[in-house]
């Protein structure tokens, strides 16, 4: 792992610095774990506490945060901030030999970059693209005529259907599946020239066991630095926006349009047809039927007002003592009983 001083990593994370700037950074940490020579970072007021009592060499903490640890790294997004510094520290895969292996079963026509390296057991279809330094692991399928970007990770046992197009360093983790179109399908997109159906932005990472469907008219989209947790599906023709997260158990219906920044906790399912606004985060296990307007914070079934579901289920909760109250009120009142004699 590298090592560098204190006032070279601000500039690199685009942070304010404040104390020492030859301070010896070589690595990252939690701030509970943190020890000489790591960088940590507080995002949240409940670990703000924590802070006094770290051994960190330096802490990543937002603008206006009130502290006498020093030296400090400012930022307007200690979360994000100490995102960057963990792809500086933490050590890269390491990607195996370029070229195929005897077991892989390649299409004549598919055109794979030398520096690329193709596992055991994989079988590339008529008219792929694989480009530089692509990694594509032991028993994977890709597709008739499907792109796969530059310095794109697939781990085992991934299923990449036709006619997908994938950025630039993207990750796809085991037992996923980019599902192909139907046999008609493919035949209308060669006499139309060949477009793609599914599309996968710049440095999207998606998790294992995820389904993703293709579309047809339009093609289903998943926008630049989203992230998707395991076991997610999207529909055909959906459109995720830039910069999501998406986390385990969340499905998202045919049609729908996210926008960016967009965090859906686990287990949220989404309609087809529904609009999601940019910067909106959804609460887990919460049902989205309905438009949700930029910046909101939602959640429940049907998901609302973060703060209304809030007293929702408060209200909720108190509803047997507010029945024994009635009851009681009825005795006292001589009130006669709707429960049979």
């Amino acid at each position: 792992m590298p090592t560098l001083r204190l006032g070279e990593l601000a500039e690199r994370i685009a942070c304010k610095l404040v104390g020492d700037p030859n301070v010896l950074i070589s690595g990252v940490n939690t701030i509970d774990a943190a020890g000489p020579g790591e960088l940590s970072f507080v995002h949240n007021e409940k670990y703000i506490s924590a802070i006094p009592n770290s051994r960190a060499s330096a802490i990543v903490v937002p603008m206006d945060l009130e502290t006498e640890f020093r030296p400090l790294l400012r930022s307007a997004d200690p979360y994000v901030t100490f995102g960057e510094a963990m792809r500086i520290f933490l050590p890269k895969r390491q990607r195996p030999e370029p070229g195929s292996h005897p077991t892989a079963m390649i299409h004549p026509t598919a055109r794979i970059d030398p520096t690329a390296s193709i596992g055991p057991f994989c079988c590339i279809e008529e008219g792929v693209h694989i480009g530089p330094e692509v990694t594509i692991m032991a028993g994977c399928q890709i597709g008739q005529g499907t792109f796969i970007g530059a310095g794109s990770w697939i781990y085992p046992n991934v299923v990449i259907g036709a006619a997908v197009r994938t950025g630039q360093d993207v990750i796809v983790h085991s037992g996923t599946v980019l599902i192909s179109p139907v046999c008609e399908v493919i035949a209308e997109n060669e006499n139309a020239g060949r477009k793609f159906l599914t599309e996968i932005g710049k440095d999207v990472e998606i998790g294992a066991s995820v389904t993703v469907e293709p579309g047809r008219n339009h093609p289903t989209r998943i926008g630049p630095g989203t992230k998707l947790d395991n076991l997610v599906r999207i529909g055909a023709e959906a459109r995720i926006g830039d910069d999501c997260i998406i986390v385990a158990q969340v499905s998202i219906g045919a049609g729908v349009t996210i926008g960016n920044n967009v965090t859906l906790a686990g287990q949220v399912c989404i309609e087809p047809h529904r609009r999601v606004g940019d910067e909106v985060m959804v609460g887990a296990k919460s049902l989205i039927s309905d438009e949700v307007e930029d910046r909101a914070v939602v959640s429940g079934i049907p998901a609302l007002r973060h703060d209304q579901d809030l007293r929702l289920k408060a209200h909720l909760r108190r509803l047997p003592k507010l029945f024994q109250r009635v009851e009681a009120l009825e005795r006292s009142l001589q009130y006669p009983s709707d429960e049979p004699s």
